[in-house]
């Protein structure tokens, strides 16, 4: 008599294009952000110092003159007038979250400044609010922190993550 064919589990699939949906994107540094999200070029940030790519920071009147708004601003200014200035709220608001690397610090403010008891650094924070004296943050272990806007000029040392895209209901 013949013994009955056990079955085999089948060898684990290959992830397709709908399973990678769900996964985060990967992280970006401020500088890249801007060259995909803006359109800026090479030539907009400033290279000279240890941690390029720069940038400056600025601020862009709106549609009422009482209405100025802080701005990444290129070092070179570009033919185009709206690609030279990018308005922060607006940029930023494209990301969930940005991390801020302690050389930001200490290039700004000097030696012995990147610490943890200056700035929550290597935590994904939230941006609650943008004015020009700084970012106010938010973590879910910090609580509410201010991030000042010289660190921002050290755009390889900004990180920021979108938040993974909603799989697609359609079958």
């Amino acid at each position: 008599m013949a013994e009955p064919e056990t079955t085999r589990p089948k060898p684990a699939e290959p992830r397709t294009g709908a399973a990678d949906a769900a996964d985060p994107p990967a992280p970006v540094t401020l500088a890249d952000s801007l060259v995909r999200e803006a359109g800026w070029g090479p030539a907009q940030f400033g290279t000279e110092g240890p941690n390029p790519p720069y940038l400056r920071i600025g601020g862009r009147l709106r549609l009422s003159l009482s209405a100025y708004e802080p701005c990444f601003a290129a070092f070179r200014r570009d033919r185009g007038p709206f690609r030279s200035k990018v308005g922060m709220a607006e940029h930023l608001a494209q990301y969930d979250a940005l991390m801020v690397d302690p050389i930001a610090f200490e290039e700004c403010f000097g030696p012995g400044e990147g610490t943890e008891t200056v700035f929550p650094f290597g935590a994904w924070l939230t941006v609650r609010r943008v004015g020009f004296g700084g970012l106010d943050l938010w973590g879910k272990r910090q609580g509410a922190v201010t991030l000042p806007l010289e660190p921002l000029t050290v755009a390889s040392a900004i990180w920021l993550r979108r938040a993974a895209a909603a799989p697609d209901a359609r079958p």
